[in-house]
């Protein structure tokens, strides 16, 4: 392959988001789709939180009979150990700002690959 046929590739500039149905170009979400948004975050930490809150007097109520001492010591603390972890990650993702602007990243995607299409890359 000779010189003149290399060419270098670098990565191509962010493209500026597009605008969509309820998605305005400076905010991300418009106010009803943040509200509806949080909405849903409330309603499903609630109803898991309720399951989680039932498993758990289950499991006491369970527990506190003499059959059934000691049947599942460790896959509920494993259980536990691995909820922790994703109420550390959910809680790591909404304070670093990781649900701002979850639309952006498509539109990145997509306008890039439409322009290594155009360069012929």
């Amino acid at each position: 392959m000779s010189p003149h046929e290399l060419r270098l590739v670098t990565p191509l500039p962010a493209p500026p988001p597009r605008r969509g149905r309820g998605v305005s170009s400076e905010e991300g979400l418009s106010r009803r789709g943040k509200i509806l948004l949080y909405v849903c975050i409330a309603l499903g930490l609630l109803g898991a939180g309720l399951a989680f809150a039932y498993k758990t007097a289950e499991f006491i109520y369970t527990i506190s009979s003499e059959e059934a001492r000691g049947f599942a010591d460790v896959p509920v603390t494993v259980y536990f150990a691995v909820a922790a972890g994703w109420l550390c990650l959910l809680a790591w993702c909404f304070l670093g700002g990781k649900f701002k602007d979850i639309e952006r990243t498509k539109g990145d995607l997509i306008a890039r690959e439409e322009e290594y299409d155009r360069l012929g890359i």
